[in-house]
């Protein structure tokens, strides 16, 4: 088996093939593919012409708080949309100064708790729960394992997609939301 896979080695040649012509410049923000389109993209021969790097937070509180997020809209937060993704791709133009950013973001699996409360935060929020039973929102989100969203931002505004790959083991979600972040970057690239 080659890495990367042929087919994404093809997307990657077009992407790179695009920006060089244009003399235009990408970085990405990742997540649940933990680095696997960077590295795609630097598998390409010479891709410092057009990639200039990239972010890669897995741990969600840290990248909540590093792409400017309160604590209290950390507190708040639901779980992986379109909107987060894309102010992931905003984020990550405004600190890394590309023409364009491809932000991913979701859950591979195994599961859709967000990780967020704090063992410190523990007994705060198990009163909370007691008293209100509102703050269960803290750690369960609408997407399901398996649920990728995906976040362009450039010189023309800004675009974002989502895919479902159901019933998938976690590495096979991550290499497939690559891909599909890749096919979804060449896209949008074409149409600029």
């Amino acid at each position: 088996m080659s890495f990367p896979p042929e087919d994404v080695t093809i997307i990657v040649h077009k992407i790179a093939e695009i920006l060089r012509s244009k003399n235009q410049t990408l970085a990405i923000s990742e997540a649940a593919c933990g680095g696997l389109i960077s590295s795609y993209l630097v598998s390409e021969p010479g891709a410092s012409d057009f990639y200039i790097g990239g972010k890669l937070l897995y741990s969600l509180k840290q990248r909540l708080k590093l792409n400017g997020w309160s604590d209290l809209d950390i507190k708040n937060y639901m779980g992986p949309s379109e909107n987060v993704v894309l102010k992931f791709a905003r984020t990550a133009k405004y600190e890394l100064g590309s023409t364009f950013v491809l932000s991913e973001t979701g859950f591979a699996g195994p599961s859709t708790d967000l990780h967020l409360v704090d063992e410190n935060d523990e007994k705060d929020v198990n009163k909370e729960k007691d008293e209100t039973n509102d703050n269960e929102k803290e750690n369960k989100s609408k997407a399901e394992v398996g649920t990728v969203f995906v976040g362009f931002t450039g010189p023309n505004g800004d675009s974002s997609t989502t895919r479902n790959f159901p019933n998938q083991s976690r590495n096979q979600n991550m290499t497939d939301f690559a891909k599909f972040a890749l096919e979804f970057l060449l896209q949008q690239l074409q149409n600029q």
